[in-house]
This record gives structure tokens, C-alpha cells and sequence, in this order.
């Protein structure tokens, strides 16, 4: 059996950050996936602001970090179907708006671009999706409320319309997505 190949998107979002790494951790206990992981360059620097950079590292063997839109190339690869998943998680605000109006001027944004155009399904999980304030992480610890803006949820809701992109509303929903897929795998 070939391995399973996630491809894991990060951008410059601290939501769900350590949740991440960590289940990346837990999938790769099953020697049967591979997962590289790719950050925006806004991505890395958040992972290193919330000091998750290191630990990372020590979970994922396959790291790159954005040069350009195209470097490291990754786009023609998903458009061709190298990747059994595409995931990307967590999504800014910003990768939102760009990736809702077709704007692929980051490696992540031009990712999913290319591989909807491919074919495949890019799966989002964006950080921003209820407009009741959210409580989430600071890189200290301590609980930071955010209030998320009306042009966000629009942004969001025009993701959810479009062909190939599958709109993830909830973290608990990436494991199950990708086990059944696995199971389907082969």
C-alpha cells in the first residue's frame, strides 16, 4: 500500500496552531502517512511568535516555507493529484478574502487556485467564521476575545460557493475527514 500524502497548509493565523501540530503528530503515528507541511511566510512567523516553531520541527519531517507564490513549487504537484489531501489550517482572514475573490499571490493562496483548477478539493479551515466574539490563545497563554467582522463571514460564505473548496467549520471535523478518506484510500 503507497502512503497516504496530506499536504497541510498553515497561514498567518495562531488559531489552532498547537491543535495542529499536535494531530499532526497523532496521524503520523500511522507509518502509512506522510505529511509535508507548507506555511505562508506570514504562517511562519506566527508558528514562531506563538514559540510552536521548534516542536513543528520535531513533528513534521517535510517543512517549507513560502519564497514566492510558485516557491517551493507545490502548485503543478496538487494539480496533478501527488497529494491524496489537501488541507489548509488554519486560514487567516486575509488568505480568506484573497482565496474568495481569486487572488493567488501567496504560495497557499496560489495553491488552492491551481489545484481547484486541477480538479482536486482544497479543504479550509478558517480561523474567523462566527460573529459572536471568539475566545482564542495568546503566545503567553492567556485567552485573548476577538470580535470577527461582518466582511469576514462574507468572505467565508462566498468560500462556501465555490467549486473545490470545501469550508471546515469546526477542528474536530479534520480527523474525521481525513480517516475516512484513508479508509477509502487505496
Amino acid at each position: 500500500m503507497s502512503k497516504f500524502k496530506i499536504l497541510w497548509a498553515i497561514t498567518g493565523s495562531g488559531y489552532l496552531i498547537r491543535e495542529s501540530i499536535n494531530l499532526m503528530k497523532e496521524l503520523q503515528e500511522n507509518p502509512n502517512i506522510d505529511i509535508t507541511v507548507m506555511l505562508s511566510k506570514e504562517g511562519a512567523v506566527v508558528v514562531k511568535w506563538y514559540r510552536q516553531w521548534l516542536y513543528l520541527n520535531e513533528v513534521v519531517k517535510k517543512i517549507s516555507v513560502e519564497k514566492t507564490p510558485n516557491n517551493p513549487f507545490y502548485a503543478g504537484p496538487l494539480q496533478i493529484g501527488k497529494y491524496d489531501l489537501f488541507i489548509t489550517c488554519p486560514v487567516s482572514a486575509n488568505s480568506v478574502a484573497k482565496i474568495a475573490y481569486g487572488i493567488g499571490d501567496t504560495l497557499i493562496t496560489n495553491c488552492v487556485a491551481q489545484a481547484i483548477k486541477g480538479g482536486q478539493t482544497a479543504y479550509l479551515l478558517p480561523s474567523d467564521q462566527d460573529l459572536k466574539p471568539i475566545t482564542t490563545t495568546r503566545p503567553d497563554g492567556n485567552p485573548l476575545t476577538l470580535k470577527i467582522r461582518d466582511i469576514e463571514i462574507e468572505n467565508i460564505e462566498k468560500l462556501r460557493k465555490m467549486d473545490g473548496v470545501v469550508v471546515l467549520t469546526h477542528f474536530s471535523e479534520i480527523k474525521k475527514l481525513i480517516l475516512d478518506i484513508i479508509e477509502n484510500f487505496g
